[in-house]
């Protein structure tokens, strides 16, 4: 026995429509990427240029969010799910994370990629609640490595902050 679609097939639903404007809005930042990460060297190769991830998560959203629309056109099992409770959500957190976020990708041209990344671990880690000995544990090691990787095998441009 099938179950009914969530949403007729032929109609918009406000769900496919809000997937589909932000499968257009990552798509139209992918385009921009280049002229948003400031400064830039224009000469850098692709696979140096530090807008190669920010535009490779993008492109991934994208599809994703265009995927994700077209299989909600198709009707759904009304058995078990492995989708996440949203009532278990903790929405302060979620934003409290965003924003160290923006604040780190504000900090990396400002302050250097390694003490940028080093100091946005150590506060989400705080922040999501992991003890002090857990949060350097985790955020050293962790910041070195991203640091090593990025900046020294894959020569990633990320400006010239004050530190390192």
């Amino acid at each position: 026995m099938s179950a009914a679609p969530r949403t007729s097939p032929q109609g918009a639903s406000w769900d496919r429509a809000l997937l589909i404007l932000l499968a257009v809005l990552a798509a139209s930042m992918v385009l921009a990427t280049r002229q948003l990460i400031v400064p830039f060297p224009q000469n850098a190769a692709w696979f140096e240029s530090s807008a190669l991830f920010p535009s490779l998560m993008l492109a991934l959203a994208a599809v994703g969010a265009v995927v994700e629309a077209f299989r909600r056109r198709l009707p759904q099992p009304t058995t078990g799910s492995d989708e996440l409770d949203a009532s278990q959500a903790r929405i302060g957190l979620a934003v409290a994370i965003l924003v160290l976020f923006g604040l780190y990708m504000w900090a990396v041209p400002q302050l250097g990629y390694m003490s940028s990344t080093l100091l946005f671990l150590l506060s989400s880690s705080r922040v999501l609640g992991f003890g002090w000995r857990t949060t350097f544990a985790l955020s050293l090691p962790m910041a070195l490595a991203m640091w090593w990787v990025f900046a020294k095998v894959l020569k990633v441009h990320f400006g010239h902050g004050i530190w390192l």
